[in-house]
């Protein structure tokens, strides 16, 4: 899992939120797009970014930190937070939201596949996959549940959108265009989402904990 440093840029080039050119290369404007014009290059065309996450916005203090005690990984299933017992129910409920909240994205915005990146394997996890495997739509709850459970760590990268995780149970996804049904099916989920920018790009960012 990864830290987020606040202000911190990543190695692409970041021109406006959302809009990243990973590579050095020459690109032409075509109405409201970019389309690179340098054979193999990778260009990333303008995304709306959201922080999808279980945390109400309602207990942020001015400066954005999260000041109600709650679980954060996978391993307190058993302990109690602001009086209530995480049951491996209730985790696995949580877990089940964010995966149908991604996928929810995912399909509305028409992204069938997405591709690993930064991926890193210290556990030494049996995978089927390595950085820059595309992976089909079908496959990505399977990774973003194991994600969460911190058995490995990778982005999922779309030319057109991402899934990003960050420590504590962030979530950071980046579509086309707005998906108005997955703002909704995330919260009938019981997931807050929020225009946030992420702070994950082509580098592998360290840093502080999400707060």
């Amino acid at each position: 899992m990864r830290f987020h440093v606040p202000g911190r840029q990543a190695h692409s080039r970041l021109f406006a939120p959302g809009f990243h050119i990973y590579v050095n290369a020459v690109s032409q404007e075509l109405g409201d797009r970019l389309v690179d014009v340098t054979l193999g290059m990778r260009v990333r065309t303008p995304v709306h970014e959201y922080r999808v996450t279980k945390y109400n916005p309602a207990f942020r203090d001015q400066s954005g930190t999260y000041t109600k005690v709650e679980w954060t990984f996978f391993r307190q299933i058993g302990q109690t937070f602001s009086g209530v017992l995480l049951t491996s129910d209730e985790y696995e409920r949580v877990e089940e939201a964010y995966i149908q909240a991604a996928l929810s994205f995912l399909r509305e915005s028409g992204l069938l596949s997405m591709r690993v990146a930064g991926l890193e394997n210290s556990r030494t996890r049996p995978l089927d996959f390595q950085n820059d495997s595309v992976l089909p739509l079908d496959r990505i709850g399977e990774i973003i549940r194991r994600i969460l459970r911190e058995e490995f760590w990778c982005r999922l990268e779309g030319s057109d959108g991402f899934i990003h995780f960050g420590w504590d149970y962030y979530m950071y996804i980046g579509v086309p265009h707005p998906c108005p049904a997955a703002q909704a099916r995330a919260a009938e989920l019981g997931l807050y989402v929020e225009e946030f920018a992420s702070p994950y790009g082509e580098d592998e960012a360290e840093g502080i904990p999400e707060t």
